[in-house]
């Protein structure tokens, strides 16, 4: 059976053909489309301000020790020359130019400024394996902002439209991306382990990050605001690490698809359409999450997918509240199963299975953790 999603926001439903089942989310304007490697959104503005708190995480005080060179890097005193000292008083012009030079164990250091296609740059910009592009970790990279995106073909998802490809063993810190073009993509991470830390993706018309291909990124205490898809997306065989972010004033906090298995731990998902979408046979596992006030549900999963939220061992932890629809969704084929572990709303639909001692009357919060049964094609 062929599955496709598409992801909007004002309502739910679900089609279905004799050879095609085809899942609907609307949103208003914003539509997204999962399923045979094409997504499709047609944008909405998120517009609320992003006020939040969560704990810093810990800055890269091994920076230099790791690398075996700088190059400095200021958009507006900088000279692209070969032959330009790279210290920071004489800096190359551009992260274009600068990533050329670069090697693996270079950190590329990058002043205050905008980085766009009016400074020289072309993109996408090219982070290669073992190079860091550092900007200011202690503010999640304010004032040092990579602004633009251009055509790049991936293995696993065709032409795309990126500001950023982040490579093997490449790291991304304390810089703002945003890419305002059609389809457009702050960061792509379609292979290795690249750490992406205390950065902002804001103003993206599609998503801040996406993950495809055998992936296994560190997306660590990143801020992600009013991207017009969504926040982040993962895909394909992607695997990873997503801790300690904020998802705040976007489409989709999360998107989950095809056969992912990420750990998403310890991030706050506020204030979204939806906070986490998890799809085809995804089988994520979410840890420690705050997942509230979402315009219409915390968590949904569709289709195949396998979320685990928790188990008897290894309980979730997660809260799921106040979120307008459904704090937690199960449209898929699979009965979902409660234990004890994560704080959830009343609000619930779905297969969902409490245990015999416990039930959602009695217990507006409900404390559970989550185990999705196997799946069965209708």
């Amino acid at each position: 059976m062929n599955h496709q999603i598409f992801a909007t926001a004002d309502f739910f439903k679900k089609l279905s053909s004799r050879h095609v089942t085809t899942y609907i989310l609307s949103f208003g304007l914003l539509t997204l489309l999962l399923g045979t490697g094409r997504f499709i959104i047609l944008p909405t503005q998120a517009t609320r301000e992003l006020t939040w708190s969560t704990n810093q995480f810990p800055l890269s005080t091994n920076l230099l020790a790791k690398s075996t060179k700088i190059i400095y890097v200021n958009p507006t005193l900088g000279s692209d020359n070969p032959g330009t000292d790279k210290k920071e008083t004489a800096s190359y012009r551009t992260i274009t130019f600068a990533v050329q030079q670069a090697q693996a164990g270079t950190t590329i250091q990058l002043a205050p400024g905008t980085y766009s296609p009016s400074s020289g740059e072309q993109f996408p910009l090219v982070v290669k394996p073992g190079v860091i592009l550092q900007g200011n970790e202690s503010t999640k990279g304010q004032n040092v902002l990579i602004r633009g995106g251009g055509a790049y073909l991936s293995r696993t998802f065709a032409s795309q439209n990126i500001a950023v490809v982040a490579q093997q063993g490449s790291e991304i810190k304390g810089i703002t991306v945003t890419n305002p073009n059609s389809r457009g993509t702050g960061v792509w991470i379609e292979s290795g382990n690249p750490i992406i830390q205390n950065n902002t993706f804001v103003n993206s018309l599609r998503e801040g990050i996406f993950v495809t291909g055998h992936a296994v990124p560190k997306i660590i205490g990143n801020v992600f605001t009013q991207n017009q898809g969504n926040g982040l997306s993962v895909a394909k065989a992607a695997q990873g690490e997503i801790r300690g972010n904020m998802f705040s004033n976007t489409g989709f906090g999360i998107v989950i698809s095809e056969t992912a298995t990420p750990l998403a731990i310890e991030n706050t998902i506020i204030n979204n359409k939806v906070g986490v979408v998890i799809s085809h046979s995804a089988h994520p596992v979410l840890r420690q999450n705050r997942i509230e006030n979402n315009q219409q549900y915390g968590v949904i999963a569709i289709a195949e997918a396998q979320p685990d939220l928790g188990t008897a061992s290894s309980p979730g932890n997660n809260i799921l509240r106040h979120n307008g629809q459904y704090d937690l969704y199960n449209l898929t084929n699979c009965e979902i199963l409660m234990v004890s572990g994560s704080e959830i709303g009343i609000s619930m639909r779905g297969k969902v299975e409490f245990p015999p001692e416990q039930s959602v009357e009695e217990s507006p919060q409900v404390n559970m953790t989550t185990t999705a049964r196997s799946c069965k094609s209708k």
